[in-house]
């Protein structure tokens, strides 16, 4: 990448950091949720120390007799995050001083996906309470949210790793409240609240491990990879929509199975027990009742094999979800066996997809 923005030949060698004039970097470290930190050196130059990251971590005193209120770089921080963009501090600490020196700051843009805001509101659409949890400032989250349709009181910003970990607990023993969804009322769940985190930095591995299901983008870093149960591999979040929307078409189908199963034994078992032979002076052969056996699983291997069938639902901008539902479906839904679902008939023309 470096190599590309000199716009140099691959064969050639950057030395980006001095190397060749003598320039050492060492004591690399990285302050998880805070920033990174390393040591410059160079004949003629003495020593120097370089962060990069947050206000605290750049600006941090090195003794008590140097701390002192430094505004440096604030005024454009400010303007930085109120534009919705990630600002950081560069420092210096030359050998032998006693306070650090902000030189720079520097506004990195983090841009929100397009299908972010309709993937939001078609989770508030079924009754899911979405949160957003960031380390980044909480006017950069305020702004981010406001552009998604996350509520204010629903956000959390300037939290380091293990505080993400943290608010996934007390979301998981909290109790959920009556929600609206699209004027809707959404049936509560007055047990303890499911959480699923949703993504993809080494400051979330701690949340994804502890959420009752940890998706990563597919695009994200290896450990948030590792430590999460669902992996989106093309990073589109309309995914997550769709993961949960599949994990309730499956359920559903085992439901079921389990339904039909447990007809076809109740109706058959009794003709193989010779239970209607006083009556009807028939039994059953072993041969068939083995036949029947035989048909038993095979409706219910039939049934599951149907899933390939399944139709990837639509996600509109408004956030409204059109799926496709079977008659068996719409059965289960009236009957209660699937209740919250909602079906909205599609054109059955868009491509079948297995995520």
């Amino acid at each position: 990448a470096a190599k590309e923005a000199w716009q140099v030949e691959e064969e050639d060698e950057i030395d980006l950091i001095g190397a060749h004039e003598g320039v050492h970097v060492d004591g690399f470290f990285v302050q998880p949720g805070r920033g990174v930190e390393c040591r410059v050196s160079k004949p003629g130059w003495g020593e120097r120390v370089i962060r990069v990251g947050s206000r605290e971590w750049t600006k941090e005193p090195i003794s008590l007799s140097s701390e002192e209120c430094d505004t440096t770089g604030d005024t454009d921080v400010d303007a930085l995050r109120k534009q919705g963009k990630i600002a950081i501090y560069l420092s210096v600490l030359d050998q032998g001083a006693e306070k650090r020196h902000v030189i720079g700051v520097f506004g990195i843009v983090d841009p929100v996906k397009p299908e972010a805001r309709s993937t939001v509101a078609a989770l508030q659409h079924q009754g899911v309470d979405v949160w957003l949890c960031t380390g980044d400032d909480r006017v950069t989250a305020m702004a981010v949210a406001r552009s998604i349709g996350i509520h204010e009181s629903n956000v959390c910003a300037g939290v380091k790793p293990q505080e993400k970990a943290d608010l996934v607990t007390r979301l998981q023993k909290a109790r959920n409240p009556n929600q609206r969804a699209m004027g809707k009322q959404i049936r509560a769940n007055n047990g303890p609240g499911k959480v699923a985190m949703v993504a993809d930095g080494v400051n979330d591995s701690i949340a994804l491990a502890r959420a009752d299901v940890g998706i990563a983008i597919g695009a994200g870093t290896e450990i948030a990879l590792e430590a999460a149960d669902v992996v989106l591999v093309r990073s589109n979040l309309h995914d997550v929509v769709v993961a949960i929307h599949l994990s309730s078409v499956v359920f559903r189908r085992i439901l079921l199975n389990f339904f039909l199963a447990m007809c076809y034994n109740v109706i058959a078992i009794p003709f193989a027990a010779g239970l209607f032979y006083p009556l009807t002076d028939f039994h059953l052969p072993p041969a068939l009742a083995g036949f029947m056996m035989a048909c038993s699983s095979v409706s219910v291997v039939t049934s599951s094999l149907l899933l390939r069938r399944y139709q990837r639902p639509k996600i509109e901008e408004n956030g409204v979800v059109h799926g496709i539902a079977t008659c068996l479906e719409r059965i289960m839904a009236a009957i209660g066996l699937a209740r919250g679902t909602r079906y909205v008939e599609v054109s059955p023309s868009e491509d079948n997809e297995i995520v």
